[in-house]
């Protein structure tokens, strides 16, 4: 059986890419707030990562400089986050 561990590590970053890492989180977070809300659209929500990747998917690439690895990723926790809203309700 594989183990997994999440091991915090401490960034040391020079002072001219602390404002590009900071840029980047912004935009990871704006990203997953434009998929949460575009989900939350209409009379259900959509929790399927493959719908929310099909409807959104190119409009947050033009409208961020993310990469599409990040763009995925901010989809990713946005449909997880959704899914965790919906089974709430229940």
């Amino acid at each position: 059986m594989e183990k997994r561990r999440t091991v915090p590590v401490k960034l040391d970053v020079d002072s001219p890419d602390v404002a590009l890492l900071e840029d980047t989180v912004d935009e990871f977070l704006w990203a997953a707030n434009r998929v949460t809300r575009h989900a939350f659209k209409g009379e259900y929500v959509t929790t399927s990562k493959t719908t929310l990747h099909d409807e959104t998917y190119e409009d947050v690439r033009d409208e961020t400089a993310l990469h599409s690895n990040h763009v995925q990723a901010a989809r990713n926790k946005a449909a997880d986050a959704c899914k965790s809203v919906v089974e709430k309700w229940k």
